[in-house]
């Protein structure tokens, strides 16, 4: 389920920010903005993108921020 649209540095800095609870800045592509609203609205969806690009247990550290 790669995207194709975003390179993978950028899914990866999106995940990041998303884990590190990073706001977005508001003047993101419509790409990324709809990258992060998947991964953020859905944890099944963060947790695989995470793992396609090679890292592990993001989900635990994201949900262990509450």
């Amino acid at each position: 389920m790669a995207n194709e649209v975003l390179d993978e540095k950028d899914r990866q800095n999106i995940i990041f920010d998303v884990v590190d609870g990073i706001p977005p800045s508001g003047d993101e592509p419509e790409e990324v903005k709809d990258f992060r609203s998947k991964i953020e609205f859905d944890n099944n969806m963060l947790e695989f993108s995470a793992e396609e690009l090679g890292f592990n247990n993001v989900l635990f550290e994201y949900l262990s921020q509450g």
